[in-house]
């Protein structure tokens, strides 16, 4: 195929997920378009034609009344400013829940005048014009969406599980209408004197309870992308002749001079032309001790300056720094469509017009074969198929499972995001963890501190006060152990910072040299055998009065929970993966150490990714478990993505789960509870399949051929109401 180039359309009014698989075949009957994608999720519409086709405008235009032709509304795509997107999606979402609740509250009241305890109150008469006037709100108003799905069937023939809702609810309403409109008339025609307009507010009512939960689901993506904007910054100190001025991020151009002062992030990406210092770049690595920069050196947009005043030269700005990488990334991987997915798209598409041509058969059938003087018995059997169709079982059977399992998650502080994430976990048979924030606790710590025990607090007290003045990210883990220790911490006589190497101080009027080996070894400083740390990590070596005296070994430490948690995905006979981007040398002991099946060392955030897509390609289906920013491709390209909650907004928005306190134990813990409600979910659509098909054929009739009772729509009605309650009521053991 040759390339291909491509433009993008908004898309308004899908109500689910089939509405954007409609959308894509009646685009590819246009002879231009090669190929497309529609998102339902953020409601965007990708479209590709040949590269170099000259007459563009053209094909927008057909692909515009092709989408309108079927009843949604589309433009051409504009930037936007996606850190406003999510409050477009809140007032959505809370817009769904007060209509569930305005509904849910109408359709009690019709439950009380229908069922109990106000039962044909005052008159049989008057109560059924009560329950039709409570009744129109939720056909016409909060059941629209229901409804215009409908319409749009009778118009194109396109359909989806919307469709069913809309055609079941219209005709229980409409029958109900002609009862109570016109009561002489229906009992002329045979017609039972029952009306259904509690199933038509209760269908409506929880399927959009459904869709409030999708909803919610939904926005995670757009959050995703929100937090990821938010590590960028908004202005830059821009140098040029007219001196040294802020500007927006906007106007930097490739070769601008960028100043950024201690403690500040990168706007763009760069060179450095002046200065030292040590970065920040956990947004990109995923290790928390800083990178030591210098001129020459290579900085990241939304990495955070350390401890010196950096000049810059930009080299990529806007959508072309790593960090707009990363998000375009996290976006083309977030768009694509679960293969569940077009397989409900598939049924969707299928089961409305078998139903419907089934409802019609048994009108046509039974005006024909039935008893002449009571045409009612072909109109009820009609109603009868329909009522006990719609899809109120079926479209309950996996939310209800999923809110249930979803809440037990969260008592056990696991945060599932959407309704197949409990099939995915089921399938998992590979698990890639990031190493630090993941596996260890992410943060530079001492992990051993080898000195003669008599000296033991001196030493350690005199290094921590000498560490509070310096800038270095190791010196905050020598703090940190000091206070562990409850130690006071003095001030140095003399303090002096050997840039890359170490400092030198005196205190107590004596002379410390601390810093690294070769340090050391320009004050002609000997290392003693026996503080020559064995661990892996970091060593700042100490000298008192030219004495070899101690040794810090720093380094990021293992959480207590993370070796049993591989031992248990192993035992599983889960293949566990670490890829990470710190160095060999420490990614080998943590696999030893942890029993961890294959490593990879000194990956970046996108390589992490490529791995994942290797791993998928050779047949596994993978989790990917991380805390970072530079994880945050990984997390969208895996099947499972878990989030350590312990970790950054981005990869919390971007994972499919996140685990509260950042502890690997809960992810054993999900995938045990994803296995008993996958099995009642299961359960769930045979229960709802049951109703939904087997009990047609009865509503249809059937059973008279073998002298058997009729299935008048009341107790289709019933039937229906049965399927949800079974539905439900099986949910409710998972929290067993």
């Amino acid at each position: 195929m040759a390339d291909l180039m491509k433009f993008e359309f908004d898309i308004k009014g899908m109500s689910c997920a089939s509405c954007a698989n409609q959308i894509e075949k009646e685009v590819l009957k246009i002879k231009e378009i090669e190929k497309c994608h529609v998102n339902y999720a953020v409601e965007t519409g990708t479209f590709f034609i040949e590269s170099g086709f000259e007459d563009l405008e053209s094909v927008q235009s057909k692909v515009h009344d092709r989408i309108s032709g079927i009843g949604f509304s589309s433009t051409i795509k504009k930037p936007v400013n996606r850190e406003n997107i999510n409050e477009e999606k809140e007032k959505k979402i809370k817009s769904n829940l007060k209509q569930f609740i305005f509904s849910f509250a109408l359709a009690m009241s019709l439950f009380a005048l229908a069922m109990w305890p106000l039962k044909n109150w005052p008159s049989e008469k008057v109560n059924h014009w009560l329950q039709m006037i409570l009744c129109l709100p939720i056909y016409a108003w909060t059941g629209q969406r229901f409804q215009l799905s409908f319409l749009r069937f009778l118009r194109s023939g396109k359909s989806n599980m919307n469709t069913l809702i809309g055609l079941g609810t219209s005709a229980a309403f409409f029958y109900s209408f002609f009862i109570t409109v016109f009561p002489n008339w229906s009992h002329e025609l045979g017609l039972s004197y029952k009306v259904y307009f509690e199933a038509v507010g209760f269908i409506i009512s929880f399927v959009f309870l459904g869709q409030y939960f999708e909803e919610r689901a939904k926005k995670k993506t757009t959050e995703a992308l929100s937090s990821l904007l938010k590590l960028g910054a908004k202005k830059a100190m821009l140098i040029d002749e007219e001196g040294t001025r802020e500007v927006d991020i906007d106007s930097v151009v490739p070769g601008d001079m960028i100043r950024v002062k201690p403690g500040e992030k990168f706007p763009v990406d760069g060179k450095i032309i002046k200065g030292k210092s040590h970065v920040d770049e956990s947004m990109i690595s995923g290790e928390p001790i800083a990178v030591k920069k210098e001129q020459g050196s290579e900085v990241f947009a939304g990495t955070i300056n350390g401890d010196q005043v950096i000049d810059f030269r930009a080299t990529k700005v806007g959508s072309d720094t790593f960090l707009s990488q990363i998000i375009q990334f996290v976006e083309q991987a977030q768009g694509a469509k679960p293969d569940i997915q077009k397989l409900a798209d598939a049924v969707s598409g299928v089961f409305t017009p078998i139903v419907i041509g089934f409802a019609v058969l048994t009108l046509v059938l039974w005006l024909i074969f039935g008893p002449t003087e009571n045409s009612g018995i072909a109109i009820s059997n009609f109603i009868a198929v329909l009522v006990i169709a719609c899809p109120c079982a079926l479209g309950l059977a996996t939310p209800t499972a999923v809110v249930v399992a979803t809440g037990k998650a969260s008592l056990e502080g696991i945060l599932i995001s959407g309704g197949d994430i409990i099939e995915k976990t089921v399938k998992v048979d590979t698990i890639v963890f990031d190493k630090t924030g993941t596996i260890t606790q992410g943060k530079p710590r001492v992990l051993e501190f080898l000195v003669d025990s008599d000296l033991h607090d001196e030493v350690l007290n005199d290094c921590a006060s000498c560490e509070q003045f310096s800038e270095h990210p190791l010196a905050k883990a020598i703090i940190d152990y000091s206070q562990e220790k409850s130690l006071i911490l003095g001030e140095p006589e003399e303090f002096e910072v050997v840039s890359g190497k170490g400092l030198l101080s005196v205190i107590r009027s004596k002379k410390y040299v601390i810093g690294n080996e070769a340090f050391l070894g320009e004050k002609g400083i000997d290392l003693l055998s026996h503080f020559q740390p064995e661990r892996v990590g970091s060593f700042v070596y100490i000298a008192r009065d030219n004495h070899h005296v101690a040794t810090f070994v720093i380094g990021d430490k293992i959480k207590d929970t993370s070796k049993k948690a591989i031992e248990s995905f192993k035992e599983q006979g889960i293949e566990t993966w670490m890829i990470t981007g710190d160095n060999e040398r420490v990614a080998t002991a943590v696999q030893e150490e942890l029993g961890i099946d294959s490593i990879l060392a000194g990956a970046l955030p996108l390589e992490k990714s490529r791995k994942i897509e290797e791993l998928q390609k050779a047949g596994k289906v993978v989790a990917m478990i991380g805390d970072g920013v530079n994880d945050a491709p990984a997390l969208a390209k895996a099947d499972l993505s878990i989030a350590m909650g312990t970790g950054t907004d981005v990869a919390i928005n971007t994972s499919d789960v996140t685990l509260v306190k950042g502890d690997l134990l809960k992810a054993v813990k999900l995938l045990s509870l994803s296995r008993n409600s996958m099995k009642i979910i299961k359960q769930n659509l045979f229960l709802s399949f049951v109703y939904n098909s087997l009990l047609i054929p009865v509503a249809a009739g059937v059973l008279v051929l073998f002298d058997g009772p009729m299935l008048p729509p009341v107790f289709a009605s019933l039937a229906m109401a049965m399927s949800s309650v079974s539905v439900v009521s099986n949910s409710l053991r998972i929290k067993g």
